[in-house]
């Protein structure tokens, strides 16, 4: 626990200046525990007064820093002058906490890894069914060979019909050229016709 004397006198923790001598020279005491907790004593013959009230003489009395503390109502406590120790203390536990998260999951981290079992290779020997193995065989030989011949079939057709189509092109092509044959009839009637003599 830690005590700072408030007075007038130069030996105090917390000197307050009056000249009107209204403050004492040892006035009080604050009293600080390690855990923040605060308590004030008064020492004097003029009063401390907590948020207004005159405290009783001898008697610790709960403080915070919330709290308005005036002596003879002549000057009040400058809370900075006291070091905020529940601060100090707060701040060392959230410290701690995070180290201990951080050590913990680092912990865990590791053995999670480390504890991942290694897959070792199956000692039993596989076995192969020979027989199966080649019926597989033949029966993929025997798609593919029936696939390949589809294709075949079917180019085939297909150079069959563009032959076809070609043939009865050419073919046409072929009688437009052609002359035309004279009409035999037609030749014999002009031959009978029998010529006129002027």
């Amino acid at each position: 626990m830690k005590v700072y004397s408030i007075g007038r006198d130069l030996a105090c923790d917390i000197i307050i200046d009056d000249n009107t001598d209204v403050i004492s020279r040892r006035h009080a005491t604050l009293n600080v525990e390690s855990s923040g907790k605060m308590t004030i004593v008064d020492l004097s013959h003029n009063g401390t007064y907590v948020n207004g009230i005159r405290i009783n003489q001898n008697v610790p009395v709960p403080v915070t820093r919330n709290d308005t503390v005036s002596f003879a109502h002549v000057a009040q406590l400058d809370w900075n002058q006291i070091p905020n120790t529940q601060g100090v203390i707060i701040r060392y536990v959230l410290i701690a906490l995070l180290a201990v998260l951080l050590i913990g999951g680092a912990i865990w981290g590791y053995t999670s890894f480390m504890s991942k079992p290694v897959s070792a290779p199956d000692p039993t020997p596989v076995t192969v069914d020979s027989a199966a193995l080649k019926k597989e065989e033949q029966k993929m030989k025997e798609d593919e060979k029936a696939r390949m011949d589809s294709i075949k079939k079917h180019v085939q057709d297909s150079l069959n019909k563009v032959r076809a189509q070609k043939k009865a092109s050419v073919k046409a092509k072929g009688d437009a050229k052609k002359p035309r044959a004279k009409n035999p009839e037609k030749g014999k009637k002009e031959e009978e016709k029998p010529t006129r003599f002027h």
